[in-house]
């Protein structure tokens, strides 16, 4: 039993009541036989502390040159009292360096986007390249391969001194720009409004008078000394539609008691604009408040972040990237 218990017990010195650990033969402090029985030798100093072992030398996290974050790579400082005390080495030369390169600088001056806003691509964005991008049904970056009112290649948009352009390719239905608040155009000119087109026929001179030779052709009468204005829907496949003809200063189209009335469609204001001729052409007003006035361009057109655009099926916003 005596045996059991020194075996898992701590033992204690007859001697000096110091507890000993488990089966120590002799006290650890006045060394004595712990059984009694041995003769008592002369009392040993406790054994020194173990010396704790130096820490690791600690890694110094290296600088990149030209980021401003710290690199991957590692360099351990050495001991203290070595001769290189706490210079960091150099990274080793099989470790990828540390990157350096820096984004390119975007071109001087606006860069513009598309954003279709209705038609069959509505939702789609595109990014202009400020050197030239063609638009088109089959040529060109900027496609709309399902829309057959866009031709093959319809139009090109460039920036000219800091300037959005948009040309016509001759194309069969023409580029149509939103106006912001009036525009002159000239006689043989086409507009949009709301589904329709439209086109300004100008001036129609009074009749000369019958000189009893030459044959008169049946028509309605215009009155004499009195000059008159015509403007007629084109419908589809360049055809002409209704015509209105009027002498007064202002022409008016829309949804209701309008000169040109369409009571169905949705694209069109009560009022949506009005026509004022003038001695070389006409005003155009808009009031859609915001549905839009489209105006054919004849080659050329200066664009400006916020414009609207109607290519075929499409009605385009112009917008300004940063």
């Amino acid at each position: 039993m005596v045996a059991l218990l020194t075996r898992t017990l701590g033992v204690i010195c007859p001697s000096c009541d110091f507890l000993n650990v488990v089966g120590a033969v002799r006290c650890m402090a006045c060394g004595a036989a712990t059984d009694g029985l041995s003769p008592a030798s002369p009392a040993r100093p406790p054994p020194p502390a173990a010396k704790a072992p130096s820490p690791e030398p600690k890694a110094a996290p290296v600088r990149a040159s030209g980021m401003g974050r710290s690199a991957s790579l590692l360099t351990p400082v050495p001991a203290p009292g070595s001769p290189s005390g706490l210079r960091q080495q150099p990274p080793s030369r099989t470790a990828p360096p540390a990157s350096t390169s820096q984004p390119l600088p975007a071109p001087a001056g606006l860069r513009f986007g598309l954003t279709v806003l209705a038609g069959p691509a509505r939702g789609q964005r595109f990014k202009l390249n400020p050197n030239g991008t063609q638009v088109g049904r089959s040529r060109g970056i900027v496609l709309f391969p399902d829309d057959p009112f866009v031709s093959p290649l319809h139009a090109t948009l460039f920036v000219r001194d800091g300037k959005l352009v948009i040309r016509d390719e001759a194309s069969t239905s023409g580029v149509f720009v939103s106006i912001s608040s009036t525009e002159t155009v000239t006689p043989g000119s086409a507009f949009s409004a709301g589904l329709r087109l439209f086109r300004y026929g100008g001036a129609i001179e009074p009749q000369p008078n019958w000189n009893r030779v030459d044959v008169l052709v049946y028509g309605a009468p215009l009155p004499n000394n009195q000059v008159h204005y015509a403007i007629e829907e084109v419908l589809l496949g360049d055809r002409p539609g209704r015509c209105v003809i009027t002498p007064g200063p202002v022409l008016t189209i829309g949804q209701s008691r309008c000169d040109f009335s369409y009571a169905n469609d949705e694209g069109l204001a009560p009022k949506h604009c009005e026509i004022a001729p003038l001695p070389n052409g006409a005003m155009i007003r808009d009031l859609s408040g915001g549905l839009g006035t489209y105006v054919r361009v004849p080659q050329e057109r200066t664009l400006k972040a916020g414009d609207r655009l109607r290519l075929g099926q499409q009605t385009i916003q112009v917008e300004a990237i940063s």
